[in-house]
């Protein structure tokens, strides 16, 4: 009974992991609300029934996606750079290199955030202000670091944090974009050292 329960509740964790990975699919493809419940049922080979019995509504999948970029991204990014040794160019490396490599193994995710972004602010749906919210930590988590730069004196002194942590923040979300239209042509390597060196020619002191 044991076996037989466990078996159960692993085919429910695969149906609802595959439910939500081709909601992010779909929702990158058409945009969130190009998508409908039949799109996704469809491409998760699932009844409607079988999709609400794990997810409330579409809604409710978006939620999750902000939800998964923040957590997943975003918090453990901060964790890992704030928790380091080191000064303000050792830990902007170390920044850069999470970013990179979660990108690379969480293209879905990480894309389907930035285009939904683009899609949903403005448009007064309600997850907006989340997004709002989880953008604005990740400009404080870069001004932050930019503020320890200069103090360190190793960026330059007449930088607005602030302002510098939201352009670096647009640079990255078009970075990504790019690359995941151009990745079949892109060296991945060379991408990456492009985007830091571009950065840090606007900071270094």
């Amino acid at each position: 009974m044991k076996n037989l329960k466990t078996a159960k509740n692993l085919q429910s964790e695969e149906t609802a992991s595959r439910i939500f990975h081709q909601a992010m699919r779909l929702f990158l493809a058409k945009g969130y609300h190009g998508t409908s419940i039949e799109d996704i049922t469809q491409a998760a080979g699932i009844t409607k029934g079988a999709l609400y019995w794990h997810f409330d509504n579409k809604d409710y999948l978006l939620r999750r996606i902000v939800e998964e970029f923040e957590k997943r991204f975003l918090d453990q990014m901060i964790h890992v750079v704030r928790e380091m040794e080191g000064g303000a160019l050792d830990k902007f490396e170390k920044y850069i290199r999470f970013n990179s490599a979660f990108a690379y193994y969480n293209q879905e995710l990480c894309v389907s955030f930035t285009t939904l972004a683009a899609e949903l602010v403005g448009a007064h749906h309600e997850v907006e202000g989340p997004i709002r919210r989880i953008y604005k930590k990740y400009q404080n988590f870069l001004s932050e670091l930019i503020v320890q730069g200069k103090r360190e004196k190793v960026f330059r002194k007449d930088i607005d944090p602030k302002l510098a942590g939201l352009v670096i923040i647009a640079f990255h979300d078009g970075i990504l974009l790019q690359w995941f239209m151009n990745k079949d042509e892109i060296d991945g390597k060379a991408y990456v050292n492009a985007f830091k060196k571009n950065i840090l020619n606007g900071l270094m002191a």
